[in-house]
């Protein structure tokens, strides 16, 4: 069979960004729909030519039940019918999101880049391939204009990104579009999976696939999907400057100071020291992201940095005063010196008490207690998230005429027993009030219910006295599912809370009593049932990560 578009655009990519040197091992990615299962055979087809050593990874997510049993056993004869080696992980996604306290699908990423990391160092392989492609860089840029993204975040996915310090996740697809793999697949008749989640659009890349992408085609530019993609290049080649520019930033900054500060165990240095002089001279831009990189040296590890992170930083290094000092993630703070900002990690607190309020050096943001309206949005800088908060119909009770009704006359109706609403019901439910309240971009799961969302009976809240504030000691929840009440400081141990994040973690509060610790626990007063007329609904958007491409 001749060459197709695909095989020319993909090996273009592969030229364009050096993807593959010869001899390379290439762990391959492998769900088993048309995406990846058209990357394989790709990456099959040049492997005599460039001598490639390939081998299959693929993550049961045990999401679906049987379904991802069945795409389990159809990898693995894929695999078998190829003459492939193969690496299958079992990994309860659901559970480990729940127990790392994000979303299911940072989980399922996680799962899935852990393993390719694992085989790349086993098997001293250099490459992981992933079958992204440009409509999957249409919607992750066009999600991110919605969610008000930075520089970094409208370049989109990288083509090419480093995976640990052994291997490079590569993506030959980046360039082909979702019908030319299609397209690829039916001509070969090759057998793939289909993933029903793909078109369900209670999640959010799937409603701007399915709905939001399709309406801007139709009716407003039928080259929409280019222009992502070159909006996302260009954005790319203006952040790799910038980035270029904050490494010299960061180097003249510590160069200016005398470097002797401690080291670690590890015999690394156990903080970055910047002359605030250099810092306060240097562009905006420019200074934010050597602020990013001086934490991301700092940590020594990968965290989570927001942009409120960095202007907490920014702030602190142009206005704040000597001793000075604000909260990063990570157990680090920047403080400030008479001539420096430090970065630096700071030791666990032993003394009695130490994980009350306060017990640590306060940020510069002060976490303060401001009231939440319904509907509406709350942005507290100090917790780093937003909580938006909308109203909508509850459960509809089903009428059913009593025996006794009389026809002619006002009918009389009874009430029916029915049973509580699923998660799956409150999440679609929760979805509608959000929609019917403006936030038509926010979307939530079922998976992230007390977590990442809340939903009570709004005839069982006081609306009109909602606050989000920090935790306080002796504060107390009702746990959903659980009898009484427990204390907030025990909830933060059962959950394995770190200490510093609690300072940072935001409290949905009536009066007194703690109703949602948000990315936590909800309360189980003012539960749903059958007879709920109305709904309360809280969502946080924690979508604001400077590292999410």
């Amino acid at each position: 069979m001749g060459q197709s578009d695909l095989d020319r655009i993909a090996m273009d990519t592969v030229r364009k960004y050096s993807m593959i040197d010869y001899g390379d091992g290439v762990v391959v990615g492998v769900s088993g729909g048309p995406d990846s299962v058209a990357l394989l055979h790709f990456l099959k087809s040049i492997a005599p030519r460039c001598n490639l050593k390939l081998h299959i990874a693929h993550v049961n997510h045990m999401i679906r039940g049987a379904g991802a049993d069945e795409d389990e056993r159809f990898v693995e004869e894929l695999a078998c019918s190829l003459g492939i080696p193969i690496t299958v992980e079992r990994v309860d996604v659901p559970r480990r999101a729940r127990q790392l306290g994000v979303t299911v699908e940072d989980a399922g990423r996680d799962a899935r880049y852990g393993l390719y990391s694992r085989i790349c160092v086993e098997r001293g392989f250099s490459r992981a391939a992933v079958a992204h492609h440009a409509d999957d860089q249409a919607e992750t840029v066009l999600m991110r204009i919605l969610r008000g993204a930075g520089l970094r975040g409208l370049a989109g996915i990288p083509p090419v990104r480093e995976l640990g310090e052994h291997a490079t996740v590569i993506r030959p697809f980046i360039d082909v579009s979702r019908a030319q793999i299609e397209q690829y697949c039916e001509k070969r008749g090759l057998p793939t999976r289909t993933d029903p989640t793909n078109v369900d659009t209670h999640y959010f890349r799937n409603k701007v696939r399915c709905e939001l992408l399709p309406l801007l085609e139709r009716e407003y530019n039928s080259s929409i999907r280019a222009g992502l993609a070159r909006l996302a290049r260009l954005a790319a080649m203006d952040e790799q400057y910038l980035e270029m520019q904050a490494v010299e930033l960061l180097d003249a900054a510590e160069a200016a100071c005398d470097g002797s500060g401690p080291l670690d165990p590890g015999g690394r240095r156990a903080q970055v020291e910047l002359n605030l002089d250099i810092m306060r001279q240097a562009a905006a831009p420019v200074a934010s992201r050597a602020f990013a990189l001086a934490f991301a040296k700092a940590a020594g590890e990968r965290y989570d940095l927001y942009w409120a992170n960095i202007d907490d930083m920014t702030t602190l290094a142009n206005t704040g005063k000597v001793g000075g000092s604000i909260h990063l993630p990570g157990s680090l703070r920047a403080r400030l010196t008479y001539d420096t900002i430090v970065i630096e990690r700071v030791a666990e607190p032993a003394r009695e008490g130490a994980d009350e309020p306060g017990a640590t050096a306060e940020p510069t943001t002060e976490p303060i207690e401001v009231p939440l309206c319904v509907p509406g949005a709350m942005p507290p800088a100090w917790a780093k998230v937003t909580v938006y908060a909308a109203c909508g119909e509850g459960p509809a009770r089903e009428m059913v005429p009593r025996p006794d009704a009389d026809a002619h006359k006002v009918a009389v109706f009874a009430t029916k027993k029915v049973d509580p609403p699923s998660i799956e019901e409150l999440a679609s439910m929760a979805n509608r009030a959000l929609v019917d309240s403006g936030f038509r971009g926010l979307r939530v799961d079922a998976s992230g219910i007390g977590r990442t969302w809340a939903v009570f009976d709004a005839d069982q809240v006081d609306l009109s006295g909602l606050v989000i504030r920090p935790w306080r000691a002796g504060d107390r929840i009702h746990p959903f599912g659980m009898a009484g009440a427990k204390k907030l400081s025990d909830l933060f141990v059962d959950e394995k809370v770190p200490r510093p994040i609690r300072l940072r973690l935001a409290v949905l509060a009536m009066g007194d009593e703690a109703l949602w610790v948000v990315g936590v626990r909800a309360s189980g007063r003012g539960a749903v049932t059958s007879s709920t007329k109305r709904l309360a609904v809280f969502a946080a958007d924690m979508d604001d990560c400077l590292d999410d491409a």
